[in-house]
């Protein structure tokens, strides 16, 4: 049976959201705890995800207290609250909580497990790549690129930080043949990816044409585990402008006995830095 104390990535979300929206505003626990005649450890639950049930008065007095009054937003924030055990969900509220849902999770993970289909994970993207990436999917205004851009790598501090969590992802060969911003740009990111491998900060696989069909030639997927016995893994799928989080323990098991049958059929790290190396100097022809 499911253990009724883990949190789901909403309930994560809710907590994430209403610290994130006290901190904006510059204030501290302690002043918000008065303020809304709370004992002040009521407020540091809330924060760290320690509940099963939040009421809309508190979440509506929050919202306000915090300088939110569009009521659409304190309607999603209450709805997810409300919704908070449900597991498997459609990341809909972007447009009224920002995206910041998986990024926030990323960040947390203790281990991240990649496949990244016909693209290299956003994690291990060098800047032209990312730029191209961007550009190719119609974003044609350039402060927008840039937002975009700067936000991509932002992430990729993860990658440098104390206590990184261990990455590992498998990347198609078809990605990697694909002429991504040019063939300099491919072969940047070609030894970005091999440095990253002998550096150790992440184990990189190649997965190669030669393995055929599989069972993930439909799109890309993340496995992403977390510290703490009561953070339950999670699998996102990216889907164009919106996400997909699984968590039934029945997803994270299929998810990641697709995960091991293309470690199988990929490349080790060693075998990978070869065979990208081998691009490397076709990219120079």
């Amino acid at each position: 049976m499911p253990d009724d104390t883990s949190q789901t990535v909403r309930h994560r979300r809710v907590s994430g959201e209403l610290k994130r929206l006290r901190e904006e505003q510059g204030l501290g626990t302690v002043e918000v705890s008065q303020r809304m005649n709370w004992d002040r450890t009521k407020l540091n639950r809330i924060e760290r995800g320690d509940w099963k049930r939040l009421k809309e008065q508190d979440v509506r007095g929050l919202a306000q207290l915090y300088g939110v009054t569009e009521e659409a937003k304190q309607d999603a924030l209450v709805a997810m609250a409300k919704q908070a055990k449900q597991k498997g969900w459609w990341a809909r509220y972007s447009d009224l909580l920002g995206a910041g849902t998986y990024i926030s999770l990323e960040a947390e993970a203790s281990k991240l497990r990649f496949y990244g289909g016909m693209m290299v994970p956003g994690l291990l993207q060098t800047s032209g790549y990312a730029r191209a990436l961007i550009r190719g999917s119609g974003v044609d205004d350039e402060a927008e690129v840039k937002r975009r851009l700067e936000a991509r790598l932002t992430r990729q501090k993860l990658l440098d930080s104390e206590g990184s969590p261990e990455i590992r992802a498998i990347v198609d060969e078809a990605a990697l043949r694909k002429h991504i911003g040019g063939k300099l740009t491919m072969r940047e990111q070609l030894l970005h990816l091999m440095l990253l491998n002998d550096q150790g900060a992440a184990h990189i696989h190649v997965l190669p044409d030669s393995a055929g069909a599989h069972q993930s030639l439909t799109g890309q997927f993340a496995l992403l585990d977390f510290p703490s016995k009561e953070q339950d893994p999670v699998v996102f799928i990216d889907i164009s402008r919106d996400g997909l989080f699984m968590e039934d323990p029945d997803d994270i098991r299929t998810y990641t006995v697709i995960y091991d049958s293309l470690c199988q059929a990929a490349f080790s790290p060693e075998a990978s830095n070869e065979h990208m190396a081998h691009l490397v100097d076709t990219l120079a022809e």
